[in-house]
């Protein structure tokens, strides 16, 4: 007998939903963000259901052990939906595992470039890659002490990565590591996409809604900076947009000469999907910096208005664990990132600006 959303989605929305009440929380983020020190930031986690993490750093004292304790808790959310999935859903989602796995490939493939390119010693780094299987048998440490980008292209030779690996190559000191990345989520998102089909009709435009906005979110960061900062013309800019989105008509960013005109913002991409943004104006570079961030802050905060609206709405589809993955993925890099600036002493300020 053919599944209904309800007996598919049923017992999954009412796990998750309770998690999702506890997740990234407006208190967990004043509390934190306020917090005087890392010591303090820790006593903050351990209020917050974080117990072990804050327990490995009372006993260790190290950033790292306590950044890993966190992924390693962000990967078993992933595993957690798996467990109470099955069929077309469950392989799904065990795409969708993809993401933090090529976060894992960037650290690892970054370190093997540092050891391997620049020459610097990583053995103190290396211990902290996540090594269990995410989505695809890889052999970590084999990555991260390989002789030669050759031997890299061995190890992802029987993977879904084998094609980046192949078309890119990293070989000397001019560093290409961006171009291998975006690579990589370039083919995350497109395989999503692929792998949504096989799902029903009102999941596959859930999927294409939540999606597409993060794709929006990760494409206009890269269009400010790359813009703003490194003068990159529309023509490079539109070979490093991910496809996919709501907001940025790729075909729009290339206009005659193949330049943006100065006078164009961003923000005007953006402004027909996103109309929370009609009052905002990126035009005064001597600002540039805090406007940027106020963007990407809007940006974030439509999304979470978009989740609200799907939680509060049909609760029987695949929204509810979407939601919770990004927003798990979300509290993992907040916390992340306001435990290393309190750890490195830098500025609440500046430590907005890293996130």
């Amino acid at each position: 007998m053919k599944k209904t959303a309800v007996s598919e989605y049923g017992f999954i929305n009412a796990k998750l939903r309770s998690r999702i009440s506890r997740i990234l929380t407006d208190e967990l983020i004043r509390e934190l963000s306020g917090s005087e020190d890392i010591e303090a930031a820790v006593q903050v986690l351990a209020s917050h259901g974080f117990e072990k993490a804050a327990n490995i750093w009372n006993s260790t004292g190290d950033i790292q052990s306590l950044e890993f304790e966190l992924f390693s808790n962000h990967i078993k959310n992933y595993r957690t939906v798996m467990k109470n999935t099955e069929g077309s859903l469950r392989h799904f989602v065990n795409v969708l595992t993809m993401r933090p796995e090529i976060e894992n490939i960037k650290t690892s493939v970054r370190l093997w470039y540092g050891n391997s390119i620049r020459q610097r010693p990583i053995s103190y780094r290396s211990a902290y890659i996540y090594k269990d299987r995410i989505y695809e048998k890889i052999d970590w440490n084999a990555l991260i002490n390989a002789a030669g980008y050759d031997d890299i292209r061995k190890i992802f030779s029987n993977t879904v990565y084998k094609t980046v690996f192949d078309n890119h190559s990293i070989i000397d000191k001019n560093d290409r590591l961006f171009e291998l990345e975006n690579a990589l989520d370039k083919l995350y998102y497109g395989l999503i996409f692929e792998e949504s089909k096989q799902l029903a009709k009102a999941d596959r435009n859930i999927v294409d809604q939540i999606i597409s906005t993060e794709i929006d979110l990760q494409n206009i960061g890269w269009l400010i900076r790359y813009r703003h900062f490194y003068n990159m013309d529309s023509a490079a800019l539109s070979k490093v947009m991910i496809p996919g989105g709501f907001g940025l008509n790729l075909e729009k960013m290339t206009v005659t000469a193949g330049e943006m005109p100065s006078d164009i913002s961003p923000v005007d991409f953006l402004k027909k999907s996103y109309p929370e943004l009609s009052a905002l104006s990126i035009s005064d570079k001597h600002h540039f910096s805090s406007q940027a961030i106020l963007l990407e802050q809007l940006l974030d905060e439509a999304r979470k208005r978009r989740f609200t609206r799907m939680l509060a709405g049909y609760p029987f589809s695949i929204g509810i664990i979407l939601v919770y993955l990004f927003m798990s993925e979300s509290e993992f890099r907040y916390i992340s990132s306001v435990l290393n600036g309190k750890n490195y002493k830098i500025p609440q300020s500046r430590i907005e600006e890293l996130q």
